[in-house]
């Protein structure tokens, strides 16, 4: 400990106590600022300039300078497995320890069968393997039996997977080079003041002798939440109590026994605690696709997940499952009526229908494979599935027979549905791939749902729009929409004479006095006021 009898009363009592000298460097003023004193030039500072000041004169002399945690600390490595990374060097009685030379790397560990569970290390009992000549000079010597924790193989086996066959040297540099960084590591926050720090030492020590090219070791790190479920806890002791043993019947929970009240909490699942769940309980009820889309749609994979199947999120879970069932049935029975699908046969009204279906499976497909590649928000991307569902269930009869666009966004639904719910969605994909005169072609109808190409958009929706859907109101409600020209749509005469001459604009605004008209180009509205 660093004793500083001008900051330390303690210090400086023992100090005074041994007779040792000092010098003040702080001063309390009036107000109980701290300021720095006889300190050369941080002389004046308050303490926390003084720091900073410190701090960017060591970053300047590249001797430190910059905050560490305090809960770091030197990682033990001498908890003992036989089956630990062994340390390279041989006991030499006149050599001393000598290291282990390079060309004999790596050392492997004997097969070891007998245990006594006392005295040394089991690499005692191996003696073929412990007796071993010295490498310099070649007098009876011996390995090292004692082992470094296997936290020291753990801290770069992402390196080791790169090239895992290699024989001669820990990895291949330009396998790892290829391989690396991780893209994304998925790990408890417990990794990331103990494993992720020494793996990351590890490849920075790596880098420092040129063994590969990147420092770090991973480009992301996700840290999920927990799933955690209710205690119930006596006051009186602290005892948790099993569920069975709880009155919920009352406002509050008690004592079922002796009706005493109990200190309720949302914790971790744990047997102790008797507040687990059994897993294969909840796939009978459920079923396991509609257990993990509740798990993935409850919260982002960042937070901690209350559990409670009561909650919103089971019930929308099941609803969407069963609107997902009715397309695909209200699509097979359209496809079964007897009458072949023609889009031709659509007219304008449902052709621009078409059209905004196209346009909402290109946007949900922009977005739920962001959320699934980068941000890694299920419970976003299930959203978003769940609103083309909607826009599919509110299509016509005419637009499931003859659209091309619907039954393209059917497949791409159920196909982005499958990494989450694989069964449902297969059996989805299969009864929709078995329905005749089909009009797309790009999807490989003979193949499963998830071996099919993960949807893609479409080339035409990244492009600029040559037109642009117009909002019609009339003295502020809503009345349709009518498609103007891009290059006219910024512009009130033009917007105002299209409208006038549409079909929605005879029909409302032929004959009626128009008081006045706002357009708003970005939100591509138009609003007349009207004379009453």
């Amino acid at each position: 400990r660093l004793a500083i009898p001008s900051t330390s009363a303690e210090d400086a009592a023992v100090a005074k106590n041994l007779g040792i000298s000092f010098t003040e460097v702080i001063e309390t003023l009036p107000n109980g600022l701290e300021k720095v004193i006889n300190s050369a030039e941080i002389t004046g500072m308050t303490r926390q300039e003084a720091l900073k000041a410190i701090i960017q004169q060591a970053k300047n002399k590249r001797i430190g300078g910059d905050l560490t945690s305090d809960k770091l600390r030197d990682w033990l490595i001498s908890r003992q497995r036989y089956w630990g990374t062994p340390i390279p060097v041989i006991h030499c009685q006149t050599c001393g320890t000598v290291p282990v030379p390079y060309e004999d790397l790596p050392v492997v560990l004997p097969n070891v069968t007998t245990f006594t569970g006392k005295g040394a290390s089991p690499l005692e009992t191996a003696p073929e393997w412990v007796n071993c000549s010295c490498p310099r000079c070649k007098a009876a010597a011996q390995r090292e039996i004692d082992t470094m924790d296997t936290f020291v193989d753990s801290a770069w086996y992402y390196l080791r997977y790169t090239d895992p066959s290699n024989t001669d040297r820990p990895f291949n540099g330009d396998l790892a080079d290829y391989w690396m960084p991780v893209d994304l590591y998925i790990g408890g926050k417990e990794h990331a003041v103990m494993h992720l720090f020494y793996a990351r030492f590890f490849s920075h020590f790596c880098h420092d002798l040129k063994m590969t090219k990147h420092k770090e070791p991973f480009h992301k790190l996700l840290v999920q939440g927990l799933i955690k479920n209710q205690t119930f806890r006596l006051t009186t002791t602290g005892q948790c109590l099993k569920r069975e043993e709880v009155d919920l019947t009352g406002t509050e929970p008690v004592h079922l026994k002796t009706g005493e009240k109990l200190q309720v909490a949302w914790e971790k699942m744990s047997k102790s605690k008797h507040n687990g769940i059994d897993p294969e309980e909840l796939v009978k009820e459920y079923g396991i696709d509609t257990l993990r889309l509740y798990i993935l749609f409850a919260a982002p994979p960042e937070q901690d997940i209350l559990w409670d199947t009561k909650t919103d999120a089971m019930p929308g879970v099941q609803r969407w499952q069963m609107r997902l069932w009715m397309l695909v049935t209200k699509f097979i029975e359209e496809r079964t009526s007897g009458t072949m699908p023609n889009p031709e046969l659509l007219n304008e009204k449902e052709k621009a229908e078409a059209r905004k279906i196209w346009e909402q499976k290109n946007l949900v497909i922009s977005e739920v494979t962001e959320y699934f590649t980068k941000d890694h928000l299920f419970n976003a991307a299930i959203s978003r599935l769940m609103s083309l569902t909607n826009i599919l269930h509110q299509a016509s009869r005419p637009l499931i027979l003859h659209s091309i666009e619907f039954e393209d966004a059917l497949a791409s639904l159920y196909i982005m549905v499958a990494p989450m719910a694989p069964h449902i969605a297969s059996e989805m994909w299969k009864g929709l791939a078995q329905t005749q005169n089909k009009l797309c072609t790009h999807h490989h109808w003979d193949a499963d749902v998830l071996h099919q190409s993960w949807p893609k958009v479409d080339p035409e929706y990244l492009q600029p729009s040559d037109v642009v859907e117009m909002s019609v109101l009339i003295n502020n409600k809503a009345c349709g929409k009518v498609f103007v020209p891009q290059q006219a749509a910024r512009n009130f005469e033009e917007v105002r004479e299209l409208v006038l001459q549409s079909e929605l604009g005879v029909k409302h605004l032929q004959g009626r006095t128009i008081k006045k008209a706002v357009l708003s180009p970005r939100t591509a509205l138009i609003n007349f006021l009207l004379q009453e």
